[in-house]
């Protein structure tokens, strides 16, 4: 069962696992430290596109501009359109994020969604052997601009994303805010009320922008193969400017921790010292116990 706005962190009952809870630190990972040969495997292509080498991406453009044409040649046709695009995607290329560049400096900690899944408790709970810990996930977030948590999506086939189509997005959704400002300006100029369909073309234009920017971030930060379904994952991103591959210990405040479940085959001088890791560090957060339920295969979580 899935809590909104939780993070499960599950840990083997090993030292440094115990030392990262008692410190209040979370273990984040550049991505090539990770068991997923496949992550961040999505191909990210770049640049304004050529319209006679890269069709496809040129069209592309065009339609994240606002402007849908079958065929290249058609574009061209349009005198209006080319007067301006080359001015406009030369602008566009710079709100292009560098995203090459933020994933070899973003570090990862990885979490899951739910606490009583089987498979977690298996792979990275060591078989009821280790704990779980439930974190806030505003306080991990944190407010520095520069974390980020997101699901993991899971799909058969890598994706392919365009930096350039986000920078169109990013202007157009600029764009649309800009531009329903200035209508209810003028509204308010005139002693009047903005009527909602002055502006639905702007809102639906802004939608579309976001819908694609957040399509284009989740892929290129947050997928993975459908394999790895069963981890139900939810990561915490953290943008770095660090060139290497080394990990990051981020410390979080206390309060994160909202509570552990302790896995109930947990070696006992384990569960001592865990438990006074509790006492004097998280004494507001309860422990509870997973446990094999009778006669099915599923776990009973209990205070």
């Amino acid at each position: 069962m899935r809590v909104v706005g939780q993070l499960l962190k599950f840990n083997r009952p090993s030292d440094n696992a115990l030392q990262n809870l008692e410190k209040g630190q979370l273990f984040c990972q550049h991505y090539a430290a990770y068991n997923d040969p496949f992550e961040f495997w999505t191909r990210i292509s770049s640049g304004i596109p050529d319209p006679d080498q890269e069709p496809e991406r040129y069209l592309a453009a065009l339609r994240a501009w606002g402007f849908h044409y079958r065929t290249v040649a058609e574009a061209k046709s349009d005198k209006l359109i080319q007067e301006s695009v080359d001015d406009y995607f030369d602008e566009c290329q710079s709100y292009a994020p560098p995203f090459e560049q933020m994933r070899r400096q973003m570090r990862i900690s990885c979490f899951s969604a739910e606490a009583n899944n089987l498979l977690m408790w298996s792979h990275y709970g060591d078989g009821l052997r280790g704990f779980c810990i439930a974190f806030d996930e505003d306080a991990i977030k944190g407010d520095d601009g520069g974390s980020y948590v997101l699901d993991v999506t899971y799909l058969d086939r890598p994706p392919r994303v365009d930096s350039f189509i986000y920078g169109v997005a990013w202007d157009q959704d600029w764009y649309s805010d800009v531009a329903i400002e200035e209508a209810e300006h003028a509204a308010r100029a005139q002693g009047r009320i903005l009527r909602p369909d002055e502006v639905a073309m702007y809102e639906d234009s802004g939608a579309e922008a976001l819908r694609t920017m957040r399509e284009i971030w989740q892929h290129v930060l947050a997928t993975k193969p459908a394999e790895w379904r069963y981890e139900r994952e939810r990561r915490l991103l953290v943008q770095t400017d660090m060139d290497d591959t080394r990990p990051l210990l981020r410390t979080y405040d206390r309060a994160a921790v909202k509570e552990v479940i302790v896995g109930e085959r947990m070696p006992e001088d384990y569960r001592e010292r865990l438990i006074a890791v509790m006492r004097e560090h998280y004494p507001d957060a309860p422990v509870r116990t997973a446990s094999r339920a009778e006669g099915v295969y599923s776990l009973s979580i209990k205070s």
